[in-house]
């Protein structure tokens, strides 16, 4: 029996929190200080206020959608070709990022604690993990969000604040790092941090209302770029510029200085235990919207016989790039420059078109043509029932 489920705001932000700042445990404030030297911290503000105005932008124009999400705002604006254009897209994406995310965190967990496992073993934990969750359903993936993420943001801020004695206020200087164009050229690519972001326009059919789905927007952005600039701080304060460019795991780094006493060290071993549940739910997250994005936008009975395909498709891609540096290439030539512009661009653009549809002698704009979807108050094609869960 098919149907799907409502949760609350927490959840939601929880999810979102989680999937834009899990880049923290791989390799964001290294590649802040890669962009602006001692300035990182600056473009991560300047970023984060870029965010903000898009993300404004966006629920302005969503709030005359209620509970409709990206695909069917797609079909609104421009039919069955948009729809299934815009969710081909956004898989694309998905799964880009899933495969990279994928590789990425198993040669880091190699380097930190599986030196003598093979690539496609630690893969494979983390494949059969995200798949099994994925097969669960969306209910159990932001359940666990929501009771995971909190202990995640805590063992974060806990090592943050335990390497305060190694902090050098020098090492901020010069202030403006690498110069104007280090902060605002990169700087505005670096928008691409938020790109997990497009899970919240994923999300509308699952949340209750427009109320919560910009609470859900707002809250979410601002804990993570507390936590994203907080990194960034901790880090460039610790090691000196250039030594900031030395390090594939900075977090990791950092938790190796913690020492008080003979009693309590080795505290990376927190580390590991919170970068191995950030990564199994970020992917989880990953695999599930892949499989729930390919099932509505063909229109899909089930979404659950595609989760084995997709998890299949991300562990070959995942094991073609020759080593860790490769990925992060691949990363760097193609996430960093063009993943905010599915985030931010692609809903500005069906937003816009989908207004201009229900524009006066157009259809009306709660109205899906051909698809039953219902207009105005009623339930839009593709959108869930309360009570059920997605099969």
């Amino acid at each position: 029996m098919e149907g799907d489920i409502v949760f609350g705001s927490w959840e939601a932000i929880a999810l979102i929190v989680n999937t834009i700042c899990a880049r923290i445990f791989l390799n964001f404030p290294r590649s802040m200080a890669e962009d602006a030297g001692t300035a990182g911290w600056l473009e991560t503000v300047y970023f984060t206020i870029i965010a903000f105005l898009f993300f404004w932008l966006i629920s302005r124009l969503y709030a005359r959608f209620n509970r409709q999400d990206l695909l069917d705002i797609a079909e609104l604006g421009g039919g069955g070709i948009l729809r299934v254009a815009s969710g081909l897209i956004i898989l694309g994406v998905l799964l880009f990022i899933g495969t990279i995310i994928l590789r990425e965190y198993s040669e880091n967990m190699m380097i930190i604690a599986l030196s003598d496992s093979p690539i496609s073993f630690v893969m494979g934990f983390f494949a059969v993990a995200m798949a099994v969750a994925a097969y669960l359903g969306l209910e159990g993936i932001v359940r666990s969000h929501a009771i995971v993420v909190p202990q995640i943001m805590l063992a974060l801020l806990f090592i943050l604040v335990a390497v305060v004695p190694y902090y050098q206020p020098t090492n901020l200087l010069p202030v403006l790092g690498g110069g104007g164009y280090s902060i605002l050229g990169k700087g505005f690519f670096r928008l691409s941090t938020y790109s997990p972001l497009v899970y919240l326009f994923l999300l509308p059919p699952f949340i209750k209302d427009q109320k919560s789905f910009k609470t859900v927007g707002y809250a979410a952005l601002g804990i993570s770029a507390f936590l994203l600039l907080a990194s960034v701080l901790a880090y460039l304060l610790v090691y000196p510029y250039p030594t900031q460019l030395e390090y594939f795991l900075p977090v990791f780094q950092l938790a190796r200085l913690i020492n008080y006493g003979r009693i309590f060290q080795r505290v990376e071993s927190l580390f590991v235990i919170t970068f191995a549940a950030s990564a199994m739910h970020y992917l989880s997250a990953i695999l599930f919207f892949a499989a729930h994005i390919f099932k509505k936008t063909f229109k899909l009975t089930h979404h659950r016989p595609l989760i084995l395909p997709f998890t299949a498709i991300m562990f070959t891609l995942g094991l073609l790039p020759n080593n860790l540096m490769a990925v992060i290439d691949l990363e760097k030539k193609v996430s960093v420059r063009f993943l905010w512009g599915t985030t931010f661009v692609l809903p500005i653009i069906l937003l816009l078109l989908a207004i201009i549809r229900a524009a006066p002698g157009s259809a009306p704009a709660g109205r899906v043509s051909g698809t039953g979807g219902a207009s105005g108050g009623g339930r839009p094609a593709g959108a869930p029932k309360r009570g059920g869960q997605d099969q």
